[in-house]
């Protein structure tokens, strides 16, 4: 009968950090690491455990868990930024119409506005996560979607 006492980290597919493996660490020491949409075993002492993982000058905050003698507990692994996609796409149609209709007299006065609304939130979105949301810009929780958990 295998006793062993383990956790299992999966990572999603995540676009951004597809090629760089998020370094992890388990009680302060450095276990492994996952690569873009894997899952990796690591070996635990049972009882309680911290999960960190970190990219970089990235982190996440310390995930706590009990785990007992021979338990298996899964875990995931994700990016913060899950709102990029939508940020991205309005600050790059917010500097596209400042691009377009930079020298048109036809253009209505309606769209610089327009298109600093569209700007903004999403530098400050990308800019905080690059500055004071870097210590959590991962996320590690229960991982609910594993068929085995």
């Amino acid at each position: 009968m295998d006793t062993k006492t383990k956790i299992i980290l999966s990572r999603s597919s995540d676009w951004r950090n597809r090629y760089r493996s998020y370094k992890v660490m388990i009680n302060g020491a450095e276990a492994g690491s996952i690569k873009n949409a894997s899952a990796e075993e690591f070996l635990v002492q049972p009882g309680n455990n911290s999960i960190q993982c970190s990219m970089g000058w990235y982190k996440s905050k310390p995930f706590s868990m009990e785990v007992r003698e021979g338990e298996t507990a899964y875990l995931s692994v994700r990016s913060a930024m899950k709102y990029f996609w939508p940020f991205y796409i309005a600050l790059l149609a917010g500097l596209f119409m400042l691009f377009f209709f930079q020298k048109r007299p036809d253009r209505p006065e309606w769209i610089v506005p327009l298109a600093w609304v569209l700007i903004i939130p999403g530098f400050l979105y990308n800019l905080y996560y690059t500055t004071l949301g870097r210590k959590s810009y991962f996320v590690i929780g229960k991982d609910t979607k594993n068929i085995f958990a």
